[in-house]
């Protein structure tokens, strides 16, 4: 503590002494001698002769350190002379600590004699952090030198060197001890026999090599020379043994060695290999292989059982294979081999390892790979995954596996990449014509894996695993795996029975597994033995505290079991998404949806608050692709709220629309809410995915509430493919006779139907209430009005919007000789034919029976050449176009075959369709071209066209025509639909030209900013505000983002030139691919310069305007298929004003003082009318978790609204205003069209938002 009021910073603080619980009964072990301390030191070269020599790596002072020159066209080296022959245990290097640390990296140890003469070399990879030890194979040398793996700068704080002299030897009471157990330590009892400790953190190559030095009195203990680094023993472990290092005995009498070359050929060693000898047994047991395995050459492996067949008996056993220079233990086209408690150490490429998927019925048994570092891309060939290596490497699952360790390795532990590629079968071995990703899984129990570097200690990524129901992993262990201890990707069905998870990344990363089941699983974010090494500093707090994912976008049917399983350690202090322990993932969200519901029972969790157990906030709000919508999880028993059953919902109305939230509490960083005894059943509405639909809004109604659902983005959605668009909801059971109806709206508010509709429920939730597929009805709009006259009126195709999509290829639009073109935009080779489709909308077909339609359009043909190629429309060379109507009391179904023309001409399409009374009840309309083999399809003016007819029309009676409520049912209103209203003008209109300077100034300045959105407090004024240090900022991950300015109401303005200034402090090289344009005030463009390159921070670009062009808007556009943020420092629009209006009507503020409503109010001092009353320290406040809040000001007569200004709270809770939608309602309280205006994301604190509806 300070006797002042001051901070209090410390660096570090060491204290030395002993537990007086533990007190030593006899001296500790001395620490060693640093050999290398105040020994002569060289280097290649020192940057700075005063500061930078070589003697600062060896001054005792982590502090200091030496500098090299840097990129001067040699790997720059370090070298120390320890000044007599020393046996060398191990090597510390302290890194520079100020910075540069990366600098050290993938360098050599070499060591010399007293002649120096080189003696040993022992490379490494990757780099050092701040400090890291590497153990020495006991090599006996004078110097030491260091050569860093490429030309930067070399660096070194301090170098420890650590042994003993060679002529000496070490005292016995100066070695540490290792208790093995009895019957091991008799059998590595003689002095010299090496061996190997395993890796006890992340990394997967801090494993260690051990000499034997002699004997002890102590049963079951040997001891070696001192330590290189301290290893976890099991007394160390709090009860968990598994976390204790795997001791193995390297040496074996028999040896198998290659022969040592040097250059490019030091990777060849010697190669073992038995090659077809089919029903012959073969055994190899006990021998020591070292520098096998020829680098880069198929087939060439320490040992390789190759296309045997069957050689039932054949057995390889307790061998030890290291330092390999190709993979391991390799069995390939052959079957019934036992591979039991063999030792890999030191190993390159995927270790043991089943080749190509056409292996069976082997056994592999209580083996340990460690240090499995990987091999150069494509070795030994093209399209290896060795760059990523596996210690274990499973092409067919039907092999057992049972009670292997993998203990460290570059890539996974276990890796299941179940190709069907099994060149065996190419060589006339049989492999069944099997397909491995779909077999039975044999025996996988006891298997162990810690210490992964890449992905996860088991995975089935990318290819997956479609396991057979039943199929079960017992008792697997994973543990400080860095990314996740389990990860499954396309995968199905799998059981984890019992098994232990612990201080990885995540858990288990359920990455499409679906119906994963995790049934009696230990669960555990930090350990204690986690916790423990972090305190002794032996290793980093990484935060490595992730628990159980649910994946979106399951599919229904599909979600993860959780049962009788134990959760702790997870209320640990550590951020992050995946830090609790059942979290929802967001990799690869797509379209958004949670569709799969998980089971999740009987469970318990050790003392964690709910705050530490569910989140689904990563989801939700961190994904790259899309954000979740509609989490719903049941807690079936109350295990996982710790109360009652119910479901954690996620704050969206779709759900909660239809809830009462007053029996729900907000789960604490969650993003969720428990609603004690709620039971819901969650559903996918699905529409068609084309680009028309992109806007469409889905609304349920019960009667009395009314939730709007945003069809938001699809997964690939720009291939416009044969998708369908997902829209989510969760509902309650419906109340007695007043079902749930489902109606939608376009872009414009309007009532519409997209294409088709169908209602899929996922299964019954356990609890009684949910509801059922008869509680919900669609209600199609009728076929009167305008609204059928055109049933392509959506489509854009200059803004590239239409509604046909296709399978596989992607559709492009192109423009020709003033025709917009639709075409397939790659050709198909090996996969049949293309297809181009489109859906009609059922409601205006159903709704004008009787009454006919025009189809029409136009097409040609091209081949892979991209050759117009003619067909005579009879064949099935030709494109065949078919209309379809489905799933009414009958079928209707038309066909025609089209000749087209190889020179270029396009070949025309009309056919009249009169709507048959049979289509009562249909739910689907189509428009298909295919047929055509290998083509590539180009259309164009295609339409289909209500005929008019003074006939009235028919709606059939098996529809329910409703219109939706669209607002809380709190607020008083009378109209049903969303109204129309025309858009208003200021009443009084220019009439004459008040006279104006011609002295161009930045019209911007007193211009009114807008974007297409705004994201993290990057307001559109932000870019007109005159400070090129504050910015806009739109959301990122949108196609075509936009900021515009108007120049104001009523003005004409002669523009001179606009400038561009981009952001100052970052990220400047998003500003690329942009339109600058000027438009009309009806918005039509009438200057346009286009951008392609990065503009970079701070950089400007100026656009001269072509004479006499005269704007009332400028905006600054990325094209369209462009994806980014667009954030600018300063739009300036430089010119003057031609014509101003004499008398114009003034913009004021018109909301101060006016009658202001709310959904609720917190208290009184907190009403609605604070937000209106000037003073910015009053504020509003509704009740929390009451429903959907809104608020509302009545500007008592009808108004001209040029823009809405929110300024939020100033003290506190700033993130609370989020996510809202600005509206502007005309008398009877209906949006006016087109003037609703979306916050995105958080405000802030006293933070403005400012919305502009010109």
């Amino acid at each position: 503590s300070l006797n002042r009021a001051d901070c209090l910073q410390l660096a570090e603080v060491q204290v030395y002494g002993y537990h007086l619980m533990a007190k030593p009964t006899s001296a500790p072990t001395p620490v060693p001698e640093n050999l290398a301390l105040y020994k002569p030191a060289t280097q290649s070269s020192t940057f700075n002769i005063a500061n930078d020599g070589a003697s600062k790596a060896v001054d005792g002072n982590y502090n200091s350190f030496t500098h090299t020159n840097c990129w001067k066209g040699i790997n720059q080296w370090w070298k120390v002379d320890l000044e007599d022959v020393y046996t060398i245990a191990s090597i510390t290097v302290g890194n520079r600590l100020d910075c540069c640390g990366g600098r050290f990296h993938d360098a050599t140890f070499s060591f010399y004699d007293e002649n120096e003469e080189e003696v040993y070399v022992m490379p490494t990879s990757g780099g050092i952090g701040n400090k890291k030890s590497f153990s020495v194979d006991f090599v006996s040398a004078r110097y030491i030198k260091v050569t860093l793996g490429d030309k930067d700068c070399l660096q070194i704080g301090e170098f420890e060197v650590y042994g003993w002299k060679a002529a000496e030897g070490i005292p016995l009471e100066s070695m540490d001890r290792l208790h093995v157990g009895e019957e091991a330590a008799n059998c590595w009892k003689s002095p010299g026999s090496r061996i190997m400790l395993t890796s006890d953190s992340y990394s997967w190559s801090d494993s260690h090599i051990e000499v034997v030095a002699d004997v002890t009195s102590e049963p079951g203990t040997v001891a070696v020379y001192p330590l290189a680094k301290k290893k976890s023993a099991v007394d160390e472990t709090f009860g968990y043994p598994d976390f204790a290092v795997e001791v193995a005995l390297l040496d074996r009498s028999l040896i198998i060695e290659g022969a040592k070359d040097e250059g490019e050929f030091a990777t060849l060693g010697g190669h073992f290999i038995v090659l077809h000898t089919p029903h012959v047994h073969q055994h190899l047991e006990g021998a020591l292989l070292q520098n096998m395995g020829q680098q880069g050459k198929l087939g060439r492996y320490p040992l390789h059982f190759h296309m045997s067949e069957c050689v039932h008996g054949s057995t390889l056993s307790k061998n030890v294979i290291w330092k390999s220079n190709q993979r391991c233990i390799v069995v390939h086209g052959s079957h019934n081999v036992t591979v039991s408690e063999n030792v890999a150490f030191d190993t390159k490429g995927h270790c043991f390892m089943l080749e190509d998927g056409g292996e069976w019925d082997n056994v592999f048994y209580k083996n340990l790979g460690a240090k499995v570092g990987r091999l150069p891309k494509n070795t030994p060939r093209s399209g290896e995954t060795d760059f990523f290596p596996s210690v274990y490497w499973i092409t067919n699952p039907s092999n057992d596996f049972i009670g292997n360790v993998a203990a460290g390795s570059q890539g996974p532990g276990f890796w299941f990449e179940l190709k069907l590629r099994a060149p065996s079968s190419e060589l006339e071995i049989n492999n069944h014509g099997m397909n491995p990703k779909a077999l039975a899984q044999k025996t996988f129990k006891d298997n162990a894996s810690h210490s992964s570097g890449f992905r996860a200690g088991f995975t089935t990524y990318e290819t997956g695993y479609l396991a057979p129901p039943g199929t079960v992993w017992e008792n697997i262990k994973a543990y400080k795996n860095n990314e996740a201890g389990l990860f499954q990707h396309g995968t199905a069905n799998i059981n984890f029975q019992g098994g232990l998870l612990a201080d990885n990344g995540q858990a288990a990363h359920n990455f499409h597994h679906d119906k994963a089941i995790y049934d009696g699983t230990e669960v555990i974010g930090r350990s204690e033995h986690m916790q423990f090494l972090i305190d002794q500093g032996r290793i980093g707090d990484h935060c490595k505290t992730g628990g159980l994912s649910l994946q979106p976008n399951e599919g229904m049917g599909r979600g993860t079991t959780i049962k009788n399983s134990s959760f702790k350690g997870f209320d640990n202090g550590c951020s992050g998404g995946a830090r609790y322990a059942i979290h929802v993932g967001n990799n690869q969200v797509r379209n958004g949806v949670f569709d799969a519901s998980p089971t999740i029972f009987n469970n318990t969790f050790a003392d964690e608050p709910v705050s530490s157990r569910i989140s689904a906030c990563w989801g939700i709000h961190s994904s790259g692709d899309n954000d979740v919508r509609t989490v719903v999880i049941e807690d079936v028993d109350g295990s996982l709220s710790g109360s009652s059953p119910g479901f954690f919902v996620q704050d969206e109305p779709s759900v909660t629309s239809f809830i009462d939230m007053t029996k729900c509490q907000m789960v604490e960083d969650g993003c969720l809410h428990f609603c004690e005894n709620v039971c819901l059943r969650l559903g996918i509405v699905s529409i068609s995915q084309d680009l028309t639909t992109r806007n469409f809004n889905m609304h349920i109604s019960d009667g009395t509430n009314t939730a709007p659902v945003n069809r938001g983005k699809i997964w690939f959605e720009e291939k416009q493919s044969h998708l369908s668009a997902p829209m989510p909801l969760a509902l309650p059971a419906a109340a007695t006779g007043s079902p749930y109806q489902i109606t939608f709206t376009d872009a414009n508010g309007e009532l519409a139907w997209p294409g088709f509709a169908k209602l899929n429920l996922e299964r019954a939730p356990s609890c009684i209430g949910g509801v059922s597929a008869g509680e919900i009805e669609f209600a199609m709009p009728d076929g009167g009005g305008d609204r059928c006259m055109d049933l392509f009126k959506y489509d854009d195709y200059p803004n590239g919007i239409h509604g046909w999509q296709n399978f596989f290829a992607g559709i492009e639009v192109s423009e020709d000789a003033g025709k917009y073109v639709i075409s397939t935009n790659r050709r198909k080779h090996d996969r049949g034919h293309v297809n181009l489709s489109r859906n009609v909308d059922i409601s205006c077909l159903v709704g004008n029976i009787g009454r006919t339609f025009h189809l029409f359009g136009k097409m040609r043909m091209k081949d892979e050449s991209g050759t117009d190629v003619s067909s005579d429309g009879t064949s099935n060379d030709s494109p065949k176009i078919t209309f379809s109507i489905t799933g009414g009391q009958s079928n209707f179904v038309k066909s025609w075959n089209l000749a087209t023309s190889s020179d270029g001409t396009w070949a025309e399409f009309s056919e009249e369709i009169t709507m048959p009374s049979g289509i009562v009840g249909a739910n689907r309309a189509q428009i298909v071209i295919d047929k055509a083999e290998k083509k590539e399809f180009l259309i164009t003016e295609w339409g289909m066209n209500l005929i008019p007819s003074e006939a009235p029309t028919l709606r059939p009676s098996a529809y329910p025509s409703v219109s939706p409520t669209l607002r809380p049912s709190s607020q008083p209103t009378v109209s049903l639909v969303p109204t129309k209203v025309a858009t208003l003008t200021p009443t009084k209109q220019p009439v004459t030209a008040a006279p104006v300077s011609a002295t161009p100034t930045n019209l911007a300045l007193t211009g009114l900013a807008s974007g297409d959105s705004e994201c993290h407090n990057g307001f559109a004024y932000k870019a007109i505000d005159g400070n090129p240090n504050s910015i806009n900022h739109s959301c990122c991950n949108k196609f075509g983002a936009w900021l515009m300015v108007d120049l104001g109401l009523g003005i004409t303005n002669y523009i001179e030139k606009i400038v561009v200034k981009n952001r100052v402090n970052c990220c400047g090289g998003r500003l690329k691919r942009f339109y600058v344009e000027l438009l009309d005030a009806d918005k039509n463009v009438v200057f346009n310069q286009y951008h392609y390159g990065t503009v970079g921070n701070a950089q400007v670009r100026e656009f001269v305007v072509d004479d006499g062009t005269v704007a009332r808007f400028a905006r600054v556009r990325h094209e369209d298929s462009y994806k980014d943020c667009l954030h600018i420092g300063e739009l300036e629009v430089w010119g003057y004003a031609t014509e101003v209006p004499a008398s114009p009507e003034p913009i004021i503020e018109m909301a101060t003082g006016m009658e202001a409503t709310a959904s609720t109010e917190w208290s009184q001092s907190s009403a609605a009318s604070k937000s209106v009353d000037g003073n910015i320290n009053s504020i509003y406040h509704s009740k929390c978790n009451a429903g959907v809040p809104w608020w509302r000001v009545d500007l008592g007569v009808m108004s001209f609204v040029q823009d809405v200004k929110i300024t939020n709270r100033k003290d506190c809770c700033g993130g609370r205003l989020r996510y809202a939608t600005v509206e502007l309602l005309d008398a009877d309280l209906n949006p006016v069209e087109s003037q609703s205006r979306y916050i995105q994301g958080s405000v802030g604190n006293g933070k403005v938002v400012q919305k502009v509806f010109n």
